[in-house]
């Protein structure tokens, strides 16, 4: 069994700017922080932290370095995977030392802990907000899948092979869905999918196997059917989730502000 913080969408942008004119994400990332060590005593032990993309909004060297320095204050090992407002050479730049990052091309990693096997997929199309999964990343993931054995298998990825309803995200998700269902070997073990982009929490299946995504830890999207919804986002909720894998897998979302209490009942 392994136990992960998952992070997703921090949107981090270079000290003395805002994000989107708006946010002050490196502050909002830094208060996460805070929040989530003083609550390390009643979560336990943690082996890992998965970031599912967007880590950076500009894509500046600046903004990695800020990001770099509040995942080291959790003091886990981090396993990260590009999203569509990241820079491929920065993002690899930042975490270059992990043994898990390639050297060149495509950000696909798999790293094996006990019982656990994650697999990184790099869904990044640079310069447009859509992901699509590459031939080569397809075929690392089936290969990876097959190889797993009966380790529990985790994937990370930033954009979801689901849909929200929320139209103006829909429409830069991922383009490719039915490749990535067939790149999932028939008998492989069960796999969850776990991914970011949509700012908020969903579930679904790819070809029998769960897809689950975490709150963004600055913003949301409203989840807003209607054809003329207005694009935009909202300061909240925002949040973070847990993983668990083995044979009592669980995933679970936290909001990042918690009520008083607890309260007898």
């Amino acid at each position: 069994m392994a136990r992960f913080l998952q992070l997703t969408d921090l949107h981090v942008v270079a000290p003395g700017t805002l994000c989107s004119g708006v946010l002050d994400t490196g502050a909002i990332f830094r208060a996460a922080v805070e929040r989530i060590l003083a609550r390390m005593p009643a979560i336990g032990r943690l082996d890992g932290v998965l970031v599912t993309g967007d880590i950076s909004e500009d894509g500046s060297a600046a903004s990695y370095d800020l990001a770099a320095q509040e995942l080291a204050r959790l003091g886990l090992p981090v396993y990260a995977v590009p999203g569509n407002h990241d820079c491929r050479d920065a993002f690899r730049a930042a975490f270059g030392g992990q043994a898990w990052m390639p050297p060149k091309g495509k950000i696909d990693w798999l790293a094996d802990l006990p019982a656990t096997r994650l697999i990184g997929l790099d869904t990044l199309v640079e310069g447009q907000g859509a992901g699509r999964l590459e031939p080569e990343s397809l075929a690392f993931l089936t290969d990876a899948l097959k190889s797993a054995g009966a380790r529990s298998v985790v994937v990370a990825l930033h954009h979801p092979p689901l849909r929200t309803g929320i139209r103006f995200m829909d429409n830069i998700g991922l383009e490719n869905p039915e490749d990535l269902a067939a790149a999932i070997p028939a008998k492989c073990g069960p796999v969850i999918f776990v991914a970011g982009h949509v700012h908020g929490v969903y579930v679904g299946m790819i070809a029998g196997h769960r897809v689950v995504t975490a709150p963004s830890l600055c913003s949301a999207f409203a989840l807003d059917r209607r054809h003329d919804a207005q694009i935009g986002f909202m300061t909240g909720p925002t949040g973070y989730a847990f993983l668990d894998t083995g044979s009592e897998d669980s995933w679970t979302a936290q909001p990042l502000m918690i009520g008083d209490g607890p309260f007898a009942f």
